[in-house]
């Protein structure tokens, strides 16, 4: 099967079995020989986006995140690459944008924070987690992006300094991330507080913050994230599911680290 036998109507998920197939016998690096077929610039770019989100999110014999990496690591090469090489303005915007998504999409994927998760993770893992959420925030930066993804990449940037032990840092990158987040609640005209149905990512960044506080040594970051986590079982109605959601990661962070 090759790279160029897809349908407009099924692409790219019609290509997921080769590429299951190619991970599990040949590697990721035939995953990545398979993409590279592809003519089509933007083509390329949307597989490489499909197979670093089904390789992360779908099971497949012998899965881990070495593989994952490289596969992640090839995309956000090409996008680059065909960022550089366009002479439009406007289009390499939105392909250095396409390539910064894939990043975060990479430093989220090797946090070690996601319930159920069991894979393996090393130090080089939350290192290049820790490269991605750094590349995401220049990106950002340089693209004039708003208060949402600098908040979740400050959050990125964050949990893998927690992960590497690197505490005072991670607090000042989850303060931050909580900055950020207030500053987009309050263009929302949602609660910039820590409360009961208040605002998801107000509530979860500053989990995070107050985990990272009491990693530092701080008495009362233990009490902001337990505030959190409060907020967050108390919240009802339209709120319950996002609050379940993010609890669920407190909690899963705060056994792993506080206990």
């Amino acid at each position: 099967m090759s790279a160029s036998d897809s349908s407009a109507s099924t692409f790219p998920e019609i290509h997921w079995d080769e590429i299951r197939r190619r991970i599990e016998e040949e590697g990721a690096e035939s995953v990545v020989a398979f993409i590279e077929e592809l003519e089509n610039p933007g083509a390329r770019l949307n597989l490489y986006a499909f197979a670093q989100q089904a390789l992360g999110s779908r099971p497949w014999r012998g899965k881990n995140l070495d593989a994952l990496m490289t596969v992640a690591d090839s995309g956000i090469a090409a996008a680059l690459a065909i960022a550089e090489a366009s002479d439009n303005e406007k289009k390499a915007a939105a392909i250095l944008d396409f390539g910064n998504v894939l990043s975060y999409n990479l430093s989220a994927d090797l946090a070690e924070c996601w319930p159920g998760d069991d894979l393996a993770r090393e130090t080089r893992h939350f290192e290049r987690g820790l490269k991605a959420a750094d590349a995401c925030l220049e990106w950002r930066r340089k693209l004039g992006k708003g208060s949402y993804p600098f908040a979740v990449a400050y959050w990125a940037r964050g949990m893998h300094l927690i992960s590497l032990g690197r505490h005072d840092e991670a607090v000042a990158a989850l303060a931050q991330a909580v900055e950020y987040a207030v500053q987009l609640a309050a263009e929302k005209g949602a609660p910039t507080e820590v409360e009961p149905d208040g605002d998801f990512l107000v509530i979860l960044n500053s989990g995070y913050w107050g985990l990272a506080r009491a990693l530092a040594g701080e008495a009362a970051g233990r009490a902001l994230f337990e505030h959190a986590c409060l907020a967050f079982e108390e919240s009802s109605g339209e709120h319950a599911e996002d609050a379940q959601f993010g609890l669920e990661q407190l909690r899963h962070v705060g056994l792993k680290f506080l206990s």
